[in-house]
């Protein structure tokens, strides 16, 4: 009987050792926060919705929108450059783009397509906003997806 708790009390501690000497694997892969190096990545834009000042209604603008537009993929690469590929089928004429973009005050601003106020972002959406678009006092919505 004692041999049998001897070895029950060896057993606990061996059990006790392998548990506690497993380290978790540090997580190498970016802050996703609201940065530069937590935005950067590869997106697609699956929704653009409109609301105009004046209505309660919200359209969902991809509608009018070339097929060739949806597909479309935008590079923010965190040293400050962008792409979009016109990947998918290819629109006429192509709509390759570079450019450079920035963060500042929540809102991601560039010298291209790629500007608004981000009003979610949780690593794998982002959704981003702007207002004044078409008219005074409207509100277009993108939600783009990492790819």
């Amino acid at each position: 009987m004692k041999n049998m708790r001897t070895k029950q009390i060896l057993m606990m501690m061996v059990c006790c050792f392998i548990l506690f000497s497993c380290k978790k694997d540090k997580d190498n892969s970016p802050a996703c926060g609201i940065s530069m190096d937590g935005i950067a990545g590869s997106y697609k834009v699956t929704k653009i919705q409109y609301k105009a000042p004046d209505s309660d209604d919200v359209l969902d603008f991809m509608e009018f929108m070339d097929e060739c537009q949806k597909d479309d993929i935008t590079t923010l690469y965190s040293n400050g450059k962008y792409k979009l590929d016109d990947g998918g089928l290819v629109c006429e004429p192509d709509e390759t783009d570079e450019g450079f973009w920035v963060i500042k005050d929540q809102t991601i601003l560039s010298d291209g397509r790629i500007n608004g106020t981000i009003e979610n972002y949780n690593c794998k959406t982002l959704v981003y906003y702007m207002k004044d678009v078409l008219v005074d006092g409207d509100k277009m919505t993108f939600t783009a997806e990492r790819q």
